[in-house]
């Protein structure tokens, strides 16, 4: 594959800013200006680049539709060209690429985005893996030798983790875990959908939102929010129709509730960076309404159908939730975030116990859950109250 020569290191920049107009079907800038004014010099380039994409962005209101990736050029060739950009992407030198990476971001989300108007296309499959690659690639750099100049990298960085929200609040609240056509997909397909959805979540949870180094807390509440959306999804449905909803999407919702659960747990976390905890602590208390929510609504359909049975997916989140309840630790910053009266707090300070305090916030609902007709609920929370005397050293008296 061409590329600039270690001589020729500033043009990385050009190259990658020239093959992104290309997904939009448009003359590239860069040509552009060296035909009007072809002595312009580097950062103008650059800059010119870059004010048109967003221009371009700005005229297409940020939509996604189809004719707007790739018109003129085919979506074959956008397909070809994606993997591409991806690839020169990663072998840019750090120094360059760090400056360009909220384009690249921004031009995979809008391929990936045309799964809404076509979700049997091969473009947004394409787009989905190479984004995969390039955002885990991109947080996982310490780009130590791009902070030369502070205020750009921080500039740049900010820009990064706004794009990578405007992806996942689009796609992966707007796309997965969705019907998004009338017609029946074959079992393939879905499979296939299916397991693409979950490798997005998988690097949303474990390769971002619990390696990121230097993402704004306002970001990580945006990511958090996306997540939590995606895991409302069962939850919110009334029991009339949430026994409809298809198999694939429920399991995507109940996917999204269990890496929440995941990134609060000080477990898996502890060996990972500092940020893992300010993540923890933002997610902690998005949790805990979230389950409040789940459980709630659990005892309001059984009091509104009575004798009769609850759908088996209500069931099955209700269960799920009691479980990753008991068996999540958290860790002490974690801990003071939450919503419970400072007695408490203090009580569990002396008793040197923060692990389970989260169970003290839900401990009203799981009174009221003791009295389920469900026996594996009632089992659950009877586990659950126990936690909660021995994280409260009341286990010592009996």
């Amino acid at each position: 594959m061409l590329r600039p020569t270690v001589v020729l290191s500033p043009m990385w920049t050009h190259l990658l800013l020239e093959l992104l107009c290309y997904l939009n079907g448009h003359e590239g800038p860069l040509q552009k200006n060296n035909e009007q004014t072809p002595d312009h010099n580097s950062q103008a380039l650059v800059d010119g680049a870059k004010h048109a994409l967003v221009e371009r962005s700005n005229l297409n209101g940020g939509g996604t539709k189809l004719d707007m990736v790739g018109s003129g050029w085919g979506i074959l060739f956008v397909e070809k060209l994606v993997p591409i950009i991806a690839n020169l992407f990663l072998e840019a030198p750090p120094n360059e690429r760090f400056s360009v990476s909220p384009e690249v971001i921004q031009g995979l989300g809008r391929c990936m985005n045309t799964r809404r108007d076509n979700p049997r296309g091969t473009l947004w499959r394409i787009s989905a893996e190479s984004f995969n690659r390039v955002v885990t690639d991109e947080v996982r750099q310490d780009n130590v030798d791009c902070r030369s100049d502070v205020n750009s990298y921080k500039l740049s960085r900010a820009r990064f983790w706004k794009e990578v929200a405007d992806v996942y609040e689009t796609f992966l609240v707007g796309s997965c875990g969705r019907v998004l056509s009338s017609d029946v997909p074959s079992a393939e397909y879905i499979t296939a959908d299916e397991a693409l959805e979950m490798s997005v979540l998988t690097v949303f949870g474990d390769d971002i939102l619990k390696l990121q180094k230097d993402a704004p807390v306002e970001v990580l509440q945006r990511l958090v929010n996306c997540l939590d959306h995606c895991a409302s999804r069962t939850g919110s449905l009334p029991v009339q129709t949430v026994g409809l909803l298809p198999l694939h999407c429920s399991r995507f919702s109940l996917s999204c509730l269990q890496m929440m659960f995941s990134l609060c747990s000080c477990i898996g976390n502890a060996t990972l960076c500092a940020a893992a905890s300010e993540t923890s602590k933002v997610s902690i208390s998005i949790l805990m309404k979230r389950c409040e929510v789940i459980l709630g609504q659990f005892l309001a359909d059984e009091n509104d159908l009575g004798e009769h049975p609850l759908p088996s997916v209500r069931v099955e989140e209700t269960i799920c939730v009691l479980q990753e309840l008991a068996r999540l630790i958290i860790d002490i910053d974690a801990a003071n975030t939450l919503n419970i009266p400072p007695y408490l707090k203090q009580a569990l300070g002396e008793n040197k116990s923060h692990g389970r305090a989260h169970l003290l916030s839900l401990l009203p609902t799981f009174s009221e859950l003791v009295v389920s007709r469900e026996a594996r609920v009632r089992e659950l929370v009877q586990v659950l109250l126990r936690l909660i005397s021995s994280e409260l050293g009341l286990h010592q008296l009996t």
